[in-house]
């Protein structure tokens, strides 16, 4: 079902000092641009996100953990076995070449949680 871990997203209200933090205490190269930085770790990310895109989420549950990605061979086998387990689907979008499954976060352990495929 799922082929692997994508990314995790960090909402910040200060991109460069999480920037800094991540690069002084666990000496990780940070790449910053504009309102986000990404922390590349073997073939995932952590992604720093600051701004109005992450503001709702700040205001909500304050900085910290904002979403988790992870990548599935085929999105709608997901779908199809979420259904099964009775657990409430929302439908695919399409977004920078990848069909993207929203989790609801009562069904995640209230975690915005996105599955996604790569279109083919």
């Amino acid at each position: 079902m799922i082929k692997r871990f994508d990314r995790l997203d960090i909402a910040t209200t200060d991109i460069a000092d999480a920037a800094a933090t991540y690069q002084k205490n666990f000496d990780f190269e940070v790449q910053q641009s504009g309102n986000e930085a990404i922390i590349v770790i073997g073939e995932a990310q952590i992604r720093l996100c600051s701004g109005p895109s992450v503001a709702d989420a700040i205001s909500a549950s304050g900085e910290g953990l904002a979403s988790i990605w992870l990548e599935a061979e085929d999105v709608e086998t997901v779908v199809e076995e979420l259904r099964r387990a009775n657990i409430a689907v929302s439908p695919i979008r399409v977004e920078d070449n990848r069909r993207i499954l929203a989790i609801n976060p009562h069904s995640a352990n209230m975690v915005p949680l996105f599955i996604f495929d790569r279109l083919r």
